[in-house]
């Protein structure tokens, strides 16, 4: 009986272009990758000592390495800009906020027989100028002034009796309301008199203190600038081509329209705190949003990860304490009273109150100085966070 092969003897059909194998020949040639060592089925996986590829042992790292990596020029550079990022946000919401000196609060006095002209003049020689007081006679003017925040207040002087009345719109700005009448209330006490206060143009029951248009405001900006500053940190500052570049832009679009809407839902429809001009709110919202975002983008391509710091000091470390929201910009100190209505967050205050409280006076403006900022913003995201290749010739050895 014929002997049968072996399980190594076992013939096997090769394909065409496959050579014949010499026995004992080794197959691995000079330039091919090493063969993988497989572990056998069943068997436990070896185990080596040592952190995984891409890691090491803290005692294998140099010392100066881990020096470097803290104190180095870049890190160190980071952590002083934010150390004087919070000194400044310190230094100005306290210096805004710590001490109110009410200056140039307009007011105009009316009364009988010339007793208006002889009242403006006492309360223009009041020291500190805390009030500019301008001798009216029309009634229905200075009370439509009052409600376009030309105005501060109207004094009407009763000469035939003790106590006056004073009309203040607490829609334009509670904190110039209170100062008025805290003002004319310590006048009228020197001179043995009393005042009656009188709100024209109160606030809607659902805003307190007239301050639902500030927060708005701020949760707009606060949410278009981080978005842009995760976006630029999680995929670079600058897109890596002009399509990737209108893509981003494209996001900020849709993005802003989002937060518009639904922010004024938001005080709208679900609080209750602003009520009656929706979409009004929500283009602003649209406006201010579309500006943080862009304008943060733009700064990202400039100066990096810095960019979102210079975010951060114009629509929070200036922005804020200077947008006329918890106190109006005649009660502010300098310079944050200059520069209040210039910055995105005081024009959008002004705006959302042109809308809500002033039959939109001044409107225009308010949307101008934002429209500026993105026109701004724009500009230099356009010219600096494209790495497009625009066809021009250069030597082959040249890097890209």
């Amino acid at each position: 009986m014929p002997e049968l092969p072996t399980p190594d003897q076992t013939p096997r059909h090769r394909a065409p272009d496959e050579d014949e194998q010499v026995p004992g020949e080794d197959t691995h040639c000079a330039g091919d990758a090493p063969p993988k060592e497989t572990t056998p089925v069943g068997s436990s996986p070896a185990l080596t000592d040592g952190p995984r590829p891409g890691y090491e042992r803290s005692a294998d790292e140099p010392v100066r390495e881990r020096l470097r990596d803290i104190f180095g020029i870049s890190s160190l550079g980071l952590v002083i800009g934010a150390f004087l990022l919070h000194l400044g946000f310190i230094a100005s919401y306290v210096g805004a906020f710590h001490q109110q000196q009410p200056h140039g609060l307009q007011v105009s006095v009316i009364s009988d027989h010339n007793w208006q002209s002889y009242v403006a003049n006492q309360l223009n020689a009041i020291p500190g100028k805390p009030v500019y007081a301008y001798a009216e006679t029309d009634l229905a003017t200075a009370k439509k002034m009052l409600t376009e925040r030309r105005r501060q207040g109207v004094y009407l002087f009763n000469p035939n009796g003790n106590t006056d009345t004073l009309l203040v719109a607490s829609s334009a700005g509670s904190s110039d309301a209170a100062a008025v009448e805290l003002i004319f209330q310590q006048v009228a006490a020197k001179q043995g008199r009393s005042v009656q206060m009188t709100d024209i143009a109160p606030v809607q029951p659902g805003d307190s203190r007239g301050i639902t248009g500030f927060y708005l405001v701020t949760g707009w900006l606060v949410g278009g600038y981080l978005m842009a500053s995760l976006v630029g940190l999680s995929r670079g500052g600058k897109a890596r081509n002009f399509r990737r570049m209108l893509w981003r832009l494209a996001l900020c679009a849709v993005y802003a329209v989002l937060a518009g809407l639904l922010g004024t839902l938001i005080v709208d429809q679900w609080l209750g705190a602003l009520t009656g001009h929706y979409w009004q709110l929500a283009a602003i919202g649209m406006l201010l949003s579309a500006t943080a975002s862009i304008f943060t983008m733009g700064m990202e391509a400039v100066f990096g990860v810095v960019g979102v710091g210079i975010a951060i000091l114009l629509f929070v470390v200036l922005g804020n304490p200077s947008a006329g929201g918890a106190f109006n910009y005649e009660v502010l100190p300098q310079p944050w009273r200059f520069m209040g209505q210039w910055l995105p967050n005081g024009a959008g205050v002004d705006a959302v109150r042109s809308v809500v409280y002033l039959d939109g006076y001044s409107l225009g403006f308010h949307l101008s100085a934002m429209a500026w900022w993105l026109a701004v913003g724009l500009l230099v995201f356009l010219l600096a966070a494209n790495n497009t290749y625009w066809g021009i010739r250069r030597p082959m050895d040249q890097a890209d």
